[in-house]
């Protein structure tokens, strides 16, 4: 898709002129980034099971927050594994 198409679509969608889309600055993204090749750690959830990422640089180290449940629970370097999931799909847990 071209920037003139994009610009063509989206006044179409909108009922804007092409000028004002142009003048708003819509513009194409940029080729997706490539996946991490990092493997991800993550620890089971005791509340709602959802796996969340382990981060080794937090304060509370030893400690996992779950966003559903909002709060911290205690881990045991036993319930860490390594995480076939994409690291953007973990720790989100909502």
């Amino acid at each position: 898709m071209t920037q003139n198409e994009l610009n063509r679509a989206v006044a179409r969608a909108t009922g804007e002129s092409r000028g004002t889309i142009r003048d708003l600055g819509f513009t194409l993204m940029a080729q997706e980034a490539e996946p991490a090749t990092e493997p991800t750690l993550a620890i089971d959830c005791p509340g709602c099971g959802a796996p969340l990422e382990a981060h080794f640089s937090d304060p509370n180290r030893g400690h996992v927050e779950c966003p559903r449940c909002d709060a911290f629970y205690p881990y045991s370097e036993k319930e860490i594994y390594v995480s076939d999931t994409e690291e953007a799909l973990l720790a989100a847990c909502v």
